[in-house]
């Protein structure tokens, strides 16, 4: 069998070498301005704020799984286990985190090549090239790749996952099946987000099929369901040991009662979201109460309940959740954790603003032009102009284009992440979106190249 040197590897993957290394130097350029303006304090500058990294110190002192440092060291009840995990394995056998924050890196700089080589299924090679240029240089996706959150590595985990997936549309095997369902059930020990997913994408897959559809199909989908609650089951064990439930964790119920509740009842009152959560009977509510697996079932009928009462400013708090979903800019984080200081001067969410002050808005958005915040703004006009190309881009090839079960998995994956974190109401922020960011690009690359073809074939003068 013939051996690749590394000049024919280099050849052949050229355009990855360069991405990848690309969003490697932009990466790094982030984190030493970071770590200077967290005063050379390596470990503030990546811990992040979800106790991630005080789950790992707990871990490797024997603590448990826990985020509290108190002699208690109650077990913690939000966060699953397989990056954490990882964080404590690296940094206790290496003794530090900096080999963790390089592992890190790299997932983070792989990322846009795993996004070019699922857009190359879906639009031409020129535009999936230019997916990973984008994914490589994306402000949102540069900052989430050089701290412990969770994005990086559930996004990693995630595209490994659509990998398998395309290898199956492709060919269906056993082999394809199973891969899927370990690497869904890692994505989902990382984020439960998609914790449904094990059950659609059966699904999903049998209407690809369903004019081929055979046994050996739903074989397929039976392994692959079986691999991925097989993956799951260490966890729901530990959650049944601890909280008496069998559950991934309460996170779900932890963001519908303080986030989605508040959010509904700002909207409704026509008050803040910090306003609602420091109201009396919110604030008693949660006195000497955690949310666990143990009562979430509790605090979400909880929730269902009081949302049931606001049903117009739910739907409200939805289509807001759905367009930030696509429009946020996150630079207001980029910037914030960069040591660049930005002034909060609206009293109300900005597209609340758009559409009941929308000159309010305006005059905000004057004197934010005298600051760093003109980032933010520019930041925001960038990404309300990718949403429209995307869904352009979207309807045009749905139209156009034969549509390929690639590109209807993307377009599922896209409206099932944006649906799915509506919970998290006016917490909604990009991050929600970088799992599908690759998916998003492509598609909105396909639009704007469509448009300028039209453009130019319209107004510039034909040549003989």
């Amino acid at each position: 069998m013939k051996t690749m040197n590394l000049g024919e590897f280099s050849r052949k993957h050229k355009v990855s070498i360069i991405i990848f290394t690309l969003a490697l130097i932009v990466r790094l350029a982030l984190f030493f301005v970071n770590l200077d303006a967290n005063k050379g304090d390596f470990i503030e500058t990546i811990r992040a704020a979800d106790g991630y990294y005080e789950i790992s110190q707990n871990l490797i002192a024997g603590n448990g799984y826990s985020d509290d440092f108190s002699p208690a060291h109650k077990p913690n009840y939000l966060r699953p286990p397989v990056w954490i995990f990882m964080i404590a394995f690296i940094a206790w056998v290496s003794g530090s985190y900096v080999p963790v924050f390089v592992f890190v890196l790299l997932l983070g700089s792989l990322i846009p090549i795993l996004g070019m080589y699922l857009a190359e299924r879906i639009v031409s090679m020129k535009l999936a090239v230019l997916t990973g240029f984008f994914l490589a240089v994306e402000p949102n996706s540069v900052f989430n790749s050089i701290w412990l959150a969770s994005e990086t590595c559930f996004t990693f985990l995630f595209l490994i996952f659509s990998i398998f997936i395309f290898r199956y549309i492709a060919e269906q095997t056993t082999r394809n099946a199973v891969w899927a369902g370990v690497f869904l059930g890692l994505a989902i020990l990382v984020k439960p987000t998609v914790q449904f997913l094990p059950f659609l994408v059966p699904v999903l897959s049998l209407y690809f099929f369903r004019k081929s559809v055979s046994r050996i199909h739903w074989k397929h989908a039976l392994f692959f369901v079986a691999v991925c609650l097989l993956t799951l089951a260490p966890w729901f064990y530990r959650n049944y040991r601890e909280f008496g439930s069998v559950s991934l964790s309460s996170q779900a119920a932890f963001n519908l009662y303080t986030v989605l509740v508040p959010t509904v009842l700002s909207i409704d009152n026509g008050t803040s979201f910090e306003t609602e959560r420091a109201s009396g009977w919110f604030r008693d509510s949660l006195v000497d109460v955690d949310i666990t697996p143990a009562n979430g079932s509790y605090f979400t009928k909880k929730a269902v309940f009081i949302i049931s009462e606001h049903k117009l400013a739910m739907i409200k708090s939805a289509g807001m959740s759905v367009f930030t979903f696509f429009t946020h800019d996150g630079m207001l984080s980029v910037l914030g954790y960069a040591g660049v200081t930005i002034p909060n001067l609206l009293d109300k969410p900005a597209l609340t603003l758009l559409l009941t002050e929308p000159l309010k808005l305006f005059g905000y958005i004057l004197r934010y032009v005298a600051t760093p915040g003109l980032f933010i703004f520019l930041g925001r006009i960038m990404w309300v102009f990718i949403t429209a190309l995307f869904f352009f881009g979207a309807w045009r090839y749905c139209r156009k284009e034969k549509i390929s079960p690639y590109a209807l998995y993307s377009l599922f994956v896209v409206v099932y992440f944006a649906l799915t974190t509506m919970a998290n109401g006016l917490g909604m922020n990009a991050r929600f979106r970088l799992p599908v960011l690759g998916f998003i690009a492509a598609f909105a690359l396909y639009g704007f190249f469509v448009l300028w073809e039209f453009l130019k074939k319209k107004f510039l003068p034909r040549h003989a």
